[in-house]
């Protein structure tokens, strides 16, 4: 009777282990067919404003307001997005750095703005096992990279995530530029990230195609953008039919004219994103999607690449 017993336990453990082998690799196999089965996601670069601005309903900012509530799901279906992989101007590393949290408070980086500003809620969750599988596809390109559970959201990514999707009920991997502002280097993290866009996670750059502080404090503004040459030559890279042709149009963007005025000399973190997404855009050209002169002085554009 008690070897009966203990076959009879034996038996019951196997059948238990191999259920929960069976499971796993049912779990496993839906997960790899999900994944292929998912719809291409954009790589998208969008301009984020000044500070809260554009939630504040400030008049300087409603063509961009505009274009970040309304105008830009036009061109995105957020129901096909599984997650967004999201490149903010407002995080500079000496490496990669990955928000791997399940979920993050709101960093309120800016300074003298009205008291409703610093009480925004964005309750979107993170995502580390992604966030975890962006770091190890950096590793696997030779690309240093670091996980980071605690820095919060800056307004690069809750700003314009307000207003683009207020539900909030999309997984966000948070991911610093580098501050060696290096347009190889950032091209190249973009390339990896591509990947991910054949899962449905979006890949979305915040920064701004302009972006000058002087010169928006104190500039004497013109009837005409100032930065028009400069935004025409972005436009005519982002959206060559050749990849080839965009990533050295982008890698040589410091010697254009008008470059050093939209970006001054090491102050180009808000410019990085752009190269990023341009690297995850894959080999088919840009749109460009929105065009905007702030101010009627400094012009503004966005792009999105849906291609492979």
């Amino acid at each position: 009777m008690l070897i009966l017993n203990t076959l009879t336990i034996l038996l019951q453990i196997i059948v238990v282990g191999f259920v929960s082998i069976l499971s796993m690799n049912i779990v496993r196999q839906f997960t790899s067919v999900a994944r292929k089965m998912a719809v291409l996601a954009p790589a998208i670069f969008v301009n984020h404003g000044g500070g809260p601005m554009p939630l504040l309903g400030d008049e300087v900012h409603a063509g961009l307001t505009k274009f970040l509530r309304d105008d830009v799901q036009k061109h995105i279906n957020l129901k096909e997005w599984k997650a967004i992989i999201l490149v903010t101007a407002h995080w500079e590393e000496s490496q990669v750095t990955i928000s791997s949290g399940k979920h993050h408070d709101l960093y309120f980086d800016y300074y003298g703005f009205p008291p409703e500003s610093y009480k925004y809620k964005y309750d979107a969750p993170g995502d580390p096992e992604t966030a975890q599988r962006v770091h190890n596809a950096l590793k696997d390109a030779g690309i240093p990279s670091k996980l980071d559970s605690q820095r919060g959201w800056d307004h690069g990514v809750f700003v314009p995530m307000m207003l683009i999707n207020p539900e909030a009920n999309i997984p966000i991997i948070q991911i610093s530029v580098l501050e060696n502002q290096d347009p190889k280097q950032h091209y190249e993290i973009g390339k990896v990230l591509q990947q991910f866009r054949k899962e449905g996670i979006a890949i979305l750059g915040s920064g701004m195609s302009y972006h000058n502080m002087r010169e928006f404090r104190y500039g004497r503004y013109k009837d005409a953008a100032v930065n028009k040459e400069f935004d025409d030559y972005l436009t005519k890279v982002c959206t060559a039919e050749n990849e080839s042709e965009r990533k050295a149009g982008l890698l040589a963007w410091r010697d254009q004219p008008g470059a050093s005025e939209a970006h001054p000399p090491r102050a180009a973190e808000h410019f990085m994103p752009l190269v990023v997404i341009a690297g995850a855009g894959g080999s088919k050209p840009a749109e460009r999607i929105f065009n905007w002169d702030m101010s009627g002085a400094f012009r503004l554009s966005s792009y999105i690449w849906k291609g492979e």
